[in-house]
């Protein structure tokens, strides 16, 4: 009996979307993988972007709060909107890209925990597949690549130089258009706010 409860706990998170398994990177090419950091949280942190096959692919660009790629967003076509609220924290919910699309406990990461990633690990640059970006190495040597995949503001610009990937995070801001996104550029890294409106990679995590 005790046999059993245990494997039905385990097929009930797997068919969550949490893998029981530990990796510090990835054992196949079946992605995505949950990569474990060492983070004091337990955050697990997506070997891949939305919309990417590999871990150096750019994956899809979301504006905040949307779940599928639009060509180009505006006020006006923008689901979210100006002004409109959709919540203080968007993981989980109808308005979570990482979590429409990969279901189970995938969602998008909040700012707290960007924050963590960037306190406890390493962050440097780095090259996959000749396509450059960075490597954080997490403080049991566990990693995962992030392209530099830039943004979109109706193109694709300076690719080369700079990643920027929403949080679920929104941040309260005089006229209500930002939320909170981690980005890199050359020697910096940080998490600040900006335009929802403006098109990003997403990297999911699983709490």
């Amino acid at each position: 009996m005790k046999k059993h409860i245990i494997l039905l706990f385990v097929l009930c998170l797997v068919l969550a979307g949490c893998d029981t398994q530990t990796l510090k990177r990835c054992p196949d090419e079946n992605h995505p993988h949950m990569i474990d950091l060492g983070l004091p949280s337990g955050t697990k942190w997506a070997c891949c972007n939305v919309g990417a096959s590999m871990p150096e692919e750019f994956g899809g660009y979301y504006a905040w709060g949307e779940t599928e790629e639009n060509d180009e967003y505006s006020f006006r076509n923008n689901n979210t909107g100006k002004y409109v609220y959709i919540g203080d924290d968007i993981s989980g919910t109808l308005y979570d890209v990482a979590h429409v699309q990969w279901g189970g406990s995938w969602r998008m990461p909040t700012q707290s925990q960007i924050e963590e990633l960037m306190k406890y690990c390493t962050i440097k640059r780095a090259t996959k597949n000749k396509l450059p970006g960075r490597l954080v190495i997490g403080s049991n040597k566990g990693s995962i690549f992030l392209p530099a995949a830039g943004e979109k503001q109706g193109r694709i610009f300076s690719f080369a130089n700079y990643g920027k990937f929403w949080s679920s995070t929104f941040a309260h801001d005089s006229i209500g258009d930002e939320a909170y996104n981690f980005a890199f550029y050359y020697s910096v890294y940080n998490c600040s706010k900006s335009s929802r409106l403006i098109r990003r990679s997403v990297r999911p995590v699983c709490p």
